[in-house]
């Protein structure tokens, strides 16, 4: 059963009215009046009793407070404090001012429920930039990054490469030990990158915009290539991907895709001229994808994963997406649904 959110005017809400006028210039209030929540409320409320059990919080409040904690990288329990004091955050919630705020509890709770429709809730952000004009799928650029799992597995007795029991159970190795050698001048270096345990995750972005498309989250230890074809949508005409791809040439071109994966050079074939300009110009079209990385190992703290367990990070990973797009759509200041 689900708890209808009163929307009466209350003292506190004529305490407040001071903040009014600044929150009508809020980007999340663009945000608010953007997005078409009740799509988003039609797919939550399947998963609820209409006449059994005590009445829950609304999903699309829950819902918006868990962009809130992508947006500024709240814990549930930060995020229980922060609604509760922050005027902003429970205007967009939609909570009112003399209601309490749910508890942490409520989100952990929320959060398994709709982990499974991770999918859904993309493709319904993604379907409303569409009908608003933005093309999220026809030209995308695509990459993978490693993420380190939020726990590794322990040394063992005699065991030097940190390969024992424990951590999170669905993360996986990538890479070797570090290997420290000594230079000319005698400074001890790392020879190479050392090994990490954990996940990668393989996105497309749009190549105009840097609206995320489509997510795959697997084990540090699976190479790239074997996610392309759940990351191309039906609508893909153009892909650009770097080296790493070159072994999925052959799917874009079956698909009719123009293919702008970067050629790669092999042993005793190196690149022509013509293959690196060309090399070049796909990097111009690509590189959005690493600026989307960065600002989220930079701004979503997604240099380490939150959670254990490979469904409940791929949902993590949903979410950052779905808060990236609405986020970037508020910039360019869309017209309301």
């Amino acid at each position: 059963m689900l708890r209808e959110t009163k929307k009466e005017v209350s003292f506190a809400d004529i305490a407040y009215s001071h903040a009014e006028k600044k929150w009508e210039k809020h980007w999340l209030k663009r945000v608010l009046d953007m997005v078409c929540w009740k799509r988003f409320k039609k797919k939550f409320k399947k998963l609820y009793s209409e006449d059994e059990g005590r009445p829950a919080w609304d999903p699309v409040v829950l819902f918006r407070c868990l962009l809130l904690a992508e947006w500024n990288t709240l814990s549930d329990r930060q995020l229980e404090e922060a609604i509760e004091f922050r005027y902003d955050f429970r205007k967009f919630a939609g909570i009112p001012l003399d209601q309490e705020a749910p508890d942490a509890t409520t989100y952990v709770i929320f959060r398994h429920r709709i982990a499974h429709l991770w999918e859904e809730l993309l493709e319904e952000i993604n379907s409303q930039l569409e009908q608003d004009g933005y093309s999220v799928h026809k030209a995308v650029a695509i990459d993978a990054t490693l993420v380190e799992a939020h726990a590794k597995p322990k040394k063992t007795k005699g065991d030097k490469e940190g390969r024992g029991s424990g951590g999170d159970p669905d993360g996986s190795w990538r890479g070797f030990p570090a290997k420290k050698t000594k230079d000319s001048e005698g400074n001890e270096v790392v020879a190479r990158r050392p090994a990490l345990y954990g996940y990668k995750v393989t996105l497309s972005a749009s190549v105009r915009h840097g609206f995320i498309g489509k997510i795959t989250v697997s084990k540090a230890s699976e190479h790239e290539t074997h996610h392309m074809k759940k990351l191309i949508d039906r609508d893909t005409k153009a892909v650009y991907a770097d080296k790493g791809f070159v072994g999925n040439r052959s799917l874009v071109q079956r698909k009719g895709i123009r293919d702008g994966i970067q050629a790669k050079a092999t042993r005793g074939h190196a690149l022509t001229k013509q293959e690196i300009e060309r090399n070049k110009r796909i990097t111009r079209k690509r590189r959005i994808v690493e600026g989307v990385f960065g600002s989220w190992k930079q701004w979503h703290e997604w240099r380490k994963t939150r959670f254990m367990g490979l469904a409940r990070n791929t949902f993590a990973v949903s979410m950052t997406a779905i808060s990236w797009n609405m986020k970037k759509w508020a910039r360019y200041e869309m017209v309301p649904c």
